[in-house]
């Protein structure tokens, strides 16, 4: 077996792409698919470093065969009694823990007087440990954005702080209260946080720019700037021409789901969008 064909079975079994590779040893993709195709070999260095991101002796990289472990050493090896780890995987723990919390939380409320209020305090927590349990990959970061959203609907529903009214820092005054302003900035600061984070997270991802794809992206953001438009102009209607509208509490948590789904929905088509155009600089033609 060639090191070429033993590059490409070990890169097909770690699920990397040539392009992954590429930029894990800092080297151009033509490179990598030079070394697979034996067009050429790769240097000392890299080889050292491949054996290491395989996790694999430079002997398994270069003939693919596993070293032959020592006879004596085998031999208790074999007589060692198979152990089976029955230990729970973090995330669970971590789910069962959350769950547990959102339990109590009901209870303690109900206990009080507030059987309610104990079913709105427990939803973050209920909602991550039934992420902790599904999400087998990054369940830290949508963990972070139910707690992120919940006191994001906190704020828009029950103080009407947000990040819009650091546009105002300028011609904010002291009759406004300058610790709403300073909320809305501290709000700015973690929203822009959580979207670095979460592109941080999916930098790997890969979201081709084919036809079909194009289409669903441009037709996702002129969805998201058509609510954009309608909610605007429905407050609008409502503060100009329905002066005695009442703003039920139902009506007011429907408007902040509105404006949380349309958060929700700018967050994914920003990250889907940043995957295509890494995607795109994947494909363009670098120098080996």
């Amino acid at each position: 077996m060639s090191l070429g064909t033993n590059i490409s079975r070990l890169r097909a079994e770690k699920r990397l792409s040539q392009g992954d590779l590429a930029d894990i040893l800092n080297v151009s993709r033509q490179s990598v698919s030079k070394w697979e195709t034996d067009g050429s070999v790769p240097d000392l260095d890299k080889l050292v470093k491949l054996s290491q991101v395989f996790d694999v002796t430079l002997d398994e990289l270069v003939t693919g065969e596993a070293p032959m472990a020592p006879a004596a050493e085998t031999a208790p090896a074999a007589a060692a009694p198979a152990t089976v780890s029955g230990g729970l995987p973090g995330r669970k723990i971590a789910g069962i823990v959350l769950l547990c919390m959102a339990f109590l939380t009901v209870l303690v409320c109900t206990v009080a007087g507030g059987p309610l209020e104990g079913l709105i305090l427990c939803t973050p927590f209920l909602l991550c440990g039934i992420i902790c349990f599904l999400a087998k990959k990054r369940p830290g970061l949508w963990c972070a954005w139910v707690v992120y959203l919940a006191v994001e609907l906190y704020l828009r529903w029950g103080t009407g702080i947000t990040w819009q009214l650091t546009l105002r820092t300028l011609v904010f005054t002291p009759q406004e209260n300058y610790t709403r302003l300073f909320i809305a900035w501290v709000h700015l600061i973690v929203m822009l946080v959580m979207f670095s984070v979460t592109l941080r997270s999916f930098r790997r991802a890969r979201f081709p720019l084919n036809r079909r794809n194009l289409i669903l992206l441009g037709g996702g953001w002129a969805a998201l700037v058509g609510l954009d438009a309608l909610k605007n102009w429905g407050y609008t209607q409502m503060l100009h021409q329905l002066s005695n509208f009442n703003y039920g509490l139902g009506f007011r948590l429907l408007l902040r789901i509105i404006d949380l789904t349309f958060l929700m929905g700018f967050a994914a088509l920003l990250t889907i969008t940043f995957c295509a155009v890494r995607s795109r600089k994947k494909r363009s033609p670098e120098a080996p």
